[in-house]
């Protein structure tokens, strides 16, 4: 499915505001500053996300959730190692650890928090995130996995590259938003530009 320009600008300022929205709550969660780089935000057919995100082969961590309410969907952070090193090591952890794991979970929770407030906000719809789980396998493994959790998964899911700097690391990870099949017509319409 192709998306006019004028919903495209929609989607990219849900971006926008949840991207803001994260950043403020992840400095409040590592006690440090953090900067945020203007997303990149598109629809990106399912088959094509995890090439879109790096090599499929490279190991990742991913921190899946479900979405509930009156759009169904499914929320996937992406962290390569060194994004998970940089945000656990702003929280004195490793990623490797179990103190790492939770970190990360609460952090993919804050995330997910932060987008689906501002895509609920701006829709005028409920939803709100489920329990997060946290995997480290490989990139293309952790895509279909999530894509197999999702129920009755649209064709294509909004990706959002991120770009943050905790204390001048950069820092940057993939934010999927895995629609189900009726979701995003519902979501544009309750922007404004179904």
């Amino acid at each position: 499915m192709e998306y006019s320009d004028l919903q495209m600008s929609a989607i990219r300022e849900i971006a926008n505001v949840g991207t803001g929205s994260a950043a403020t709550s992840l400095a409040a969660l590592v006690g440090h500053s953090i900067d945020i780089n203007v997303p990149n935000a598109e629809f990106v057919p399912i088959g094509e996300l995890a090439e879109r995100i790096g090599a499929v082969e490279e190991m990742v961590f991913g921190v899946f959730l479900p979405v509930l309410g009156d759009v169904p969907a499914a929320v996937l952070l992406v962290l390569d190692h060194d994004a998970a090193e940089t945000l656990c090591g702003a929280l004195g952890c490793s990623p490797h650890d179990e103190m790492g794991e939770s970190a990360l979970q609460e952090i993919g929770n804050i995330l997910a928090a932060s987008y689906t407030s501002a895509i609920g906000t701006m829709a005028g719809v409920a939803i709100e995130p489920g329990p997060p789980v946290i995997a480290h396998d490989m990139l293309g493994s952790i895509v279909s996995t999530a894509v197999i959790m999702t129920v009755e998964a649209a064709d294509q899911a909004l990706y959002m590259e991120t770009s943050v700097a905790v204390e001048g690391e950069p820092c940057a990870f993939s934010f999927l938003f895995l629609p189900e099949a009726a979701t995003v017509s519902r979501l544009l319409h309750g922007l404004g530009v179904g």
